[in-house]
């Protein structure tokens, strides 16, 4: 009962970490269709997947940036 009254804080590591899983995962998933063509097809794929990864790679390290200059802090609460 206790738990859903405090927010639980992210900490810098704590994002880091997610963040790394995230990316991890979404690289495995996205490069399948690189691996199952070949020719052209396969450096059309890569590319378009190199650029999907670069922006998330961005995104992900800037909110871990953020959450640890302290300017964003996320929190899980139950309104």
């Amino acid at each position: 009962m206790l738990a859903s009254v405090l927010p639980v804080l992210m900490s810098p590591n704590d994002a880091g970490v997610i963040s790394m899983i995230v990316f991890l995962a979404s690289s495995i998933l996205l490069g399948i269709p690189v691996f199952a063509s070949r020719g052209t097809a396969q450096l059309l794929w890569g590319g378009a997947v190199g650029l999907v990864l670069t922006v998330e790679l961005v995104l992900l390290v800037t909110f871990v940036v953020l959450v640890s200059n302290g300017t964003i802090s996320p929190e899980f609460s139950s309104l």
